[in-house]
């Protein structure tokens, strides 16, 4: 994945405003083809969302489906896609839950932001291969600064 200083900085800006609950939004742009038939998602704009989560939001979070439409029409208008969503843990690193993962399409990127305190202390991004019900096809994507 690749994403801009800026919008990273925007991300850690929510995540902090949000504690002690979990903030979330939703990552746009486009994807890039490799010669050597990989793809990388490419961040161009960060959209955040309020946490509608009925439950505990300082453990969970929930994007609206008419926020996410909205969302993904405007994306699409402007010639982008929806290509994952941020969210921060308030009580946990950031590293998928089992819910994250249930809930994590093919090849979108899912940003989790570790929390404590209003500080930011961990970044990390996952994505899987292809759908399918484990979670064997998971694997961490490496966060680069796009200038």
């Amino acid at each position: 994945m690749q994403i801009s200083l800026k919008k990273l900085e925007l991300i850690k800006r929510y995540a902090r405003e949000a504690y002690p609950f979990e903030c979330c939004g939703i990552l746009v742009g486009m994807v890039e083809h490799h010669y050597d038939l990989t793809t990388e998602n490419i961040v161009l704009e960060v959209a955040p969302c309020q946490n509608i989560y009925h439950g505990d939001r300082r453990t969970g979070f929930e994007i609206s489906a008419f926020e996410m439409y909205e969302i993904a029409l405007a994306a699409h208008r402007a010639g982008l896609q929806v290509l994952g969503t941020y969210h921060s843990h308030t009580q946990t690193r950031a590293i998928p839950s089992a819910t994250d993962l249930d809930f994590l399409p093919a090849q979108h990127s899912l940003m989790i932001l570790a929390v404590s305190g209003r500080v930011v202390h961990e970044i990390r991004s996952f994505s899987r291969l292809r759908q399918s019900i484990g979670y064997d096809d998971v694997f961490e994507e490496q966060i680069r600064l796009r200038f």
